[in-house]
């Protein structure tokens, strides 16, 4: 056999049983790290949605009745309050309607999230910046930015460690801590606010939730409705409505309802 044919054949079989070794070796971690975010998706759909800029920016030119809570005046999506079932819980207010719908608001210090985030998982400021980068630990916006655009395609074997590592521990958070958006995830915005809507209003889905984030204070809003009967469908510009609704007044004004 000749001397080159002898060389290819060794070289093939070097490929083939090294060939393995080296790639688990140099990508072994990173292809782990992407199988379990692939694995991830089966579990929570979600993860694989990221902010998309939100479809319809109308506003319903129908008024609502007004109310305070906690130093904000806003417009309800309906207007068959049903008192009896309406709650306010420290920061929290739910309001019931006749109709069986519901609206459900409540306001959180700024950076909330972040600072619950490091002290629960003993992280340092440092090292949380060295990991998500400075714009995510700045504020719970910043962070949720970073965290909600990470899908499991952003995990693959070709990447370093330390980045799939990074993305994979984002993702991880992403399915525990964000709720359901099987229709899709949308940024939106109200005057200072920025945000994210979990939900389109297409499809009647049973909850949309809405997260507001400024400086001062956070605001979250669910709007929950039944599947079927007479309650009425909220709509896109309805929910644009209530959002565009919200501001700040005097904390001598604040008041439960008015």
């Amino acid at each position: 056999m000749a001397r080159s044919k002898i060389a290819f054949i060794i070289a093939a079989g070097l490929i083939v049983v090294v060939g393995p070794i080296v790639y688990v070796c140099l990508f072994g971690p990173q292809t782990a790290m992407a199988v379990e975010a692939r694995w991830m998706t089966q579990k929570a759909p979600s993860v694989s949605k990221f902010p998309v800029p939100l479809p319809d920016t109308s506003v319903s030119s129908t008024p609502h009745k007004e109310v305070s809570y906690f130093g904000y005046e806003l417009e309800l999506p309906w207007d068959d309050v049903d008192e009896t079932k309406s709650k306010t819980f420290d920061k929290i207010r739910v309001t019931a309607f006749q109709s069986g719908n519901s609206f459900f608001l409540s306001i959180f210090p700024p950076n909330s999230f972040v600072k619950e985030l490091t002290k629960d998982y003993k992280i340092d400021a440092d090292t949380f910046r060295r990991a998500y980068g400075e714009h995510a630990t700045e504020s719970d916006y910043g962070f949720y930015s970073r965290m909600l655009a990470v899908t499991p395609d952003s995990i693959g074997p070709f990447m370093t460690q330390s980045e799939d590592g990074g993305n994979l521990s984002l993702l991880v958070i992403k399915a525990i801590a964000t709720p359901e958006a099987d229709s899709g995830i949308f940024e939106i915005r109200s005057g200072d606010y920025r945000g994210f809507q979990f939900e389109s209003a297409d499809g009647r889905p049973a909850r949309i939730i809405d997260d507001l984030y400024s400086a001062d204070e956070g605001i979250e809003l669910h709007f929950s409705q039944k599947a079927g009967g007479s309650a009425p469908n909220i709509t896109q510009p309805e929910i644009n409505r209530v959002l565009q609704s919200i501001h700040k007044i005097p904390a001598s004004s604040d008041a439960v309802a008015k």
